[in-house]
């Protein structure tokens, strides 16, 4: 069977990730290098998106002066919060402004996260608990009416209001990354026809044994 045109393959828009890291940077291969991707494979945006491999992420091309990073092999808040913000310095520390986003919109689990060079200048984190809250409230968050709860506050002890609040800001979620870098959900379709980026996993593959 003849593979369709490649303008064929281009989707109108991305479905929005459940995780994603923003980066202010136009060189791929140092953020390639940074998270130590082995097994590079070039691919398209839609095929990066649609990766299951739980050790497998996707790195977009430059859009607009950003690096996208996507994939299950991101760490998520609700699974080790240390080990997603060590992570997160880390790459900043490497790379400079790093920002992440994460949301489940069964749970209304959300995080946002903003680094610079290794700090972390803010970070809010709900995952049925506030399980971090760190720097002030930016403008963009104030503005769209984002709420964050402190540390002593987890799902039981909210009301009504509170727990409709909880889906506010996970909704809100692409609206913020739209503020503050790019809504991998918003990006046009001419992105995807004129580009592509490589996708590769986390850890490197298991060697064959050597045969005698």
């Amino acid at each position: 069977m003849a593979r369709p045109p490649f303008e064929e393959m281009v989707p109108n828009s991305l479905e929005l990730p459940e995780q994603w890291l923003a980066i202010r940077s136009g060189n791929v291969a140092a953020v390639q290098e940074t998270l130590g991707l082995s097994n590079p494979r070039r691919c398209t945006w839609h095929e990066g998106f649609s990766i299951e491999g739980v050790e497998q992420l996707f790195i977009s091309p430059p859009v607009n002066g950003w690096i996208l990073v996507v994939g299950p092999a991101l760490p998520a808040p609700e699974e080790d919060v240390d080990f997603c913000f060590h992570f997160l310095s880390h790459i900043s520390q490497r790379l400079g402004h790093v920002q992440f986003f994460s949301l489940n919109r069964v749970l209304s689990h959300h995080c946002w996260v903003r680094a610079h060079t290794g700090r972390i200048e803010r970070a809010y984190a709900w995952c049925g608990e506030t399980l971090r809250n760190q720097g002030s409230v930016t403008p963009e968050e104030a503005a769209l009416g984002m709420e964050c709860h402190p540390y002593d506050r987890s799902i039981e002890e909210l009301d009504f209001e509170a727990m409709t609040q909880l889906s506010t800001n996970t909704d809100n979620i692409s609206t913020l990354a739209a503020r503050w870098s790019l809504n991998p959900a918003a990006l046009k379709p001419e992105v995807f026809a004129k580009s592509a980026g490589i996708t590769g996993d986390l850890f490197p593959a298991p060697s064959e044994p050597e045969t005698e």
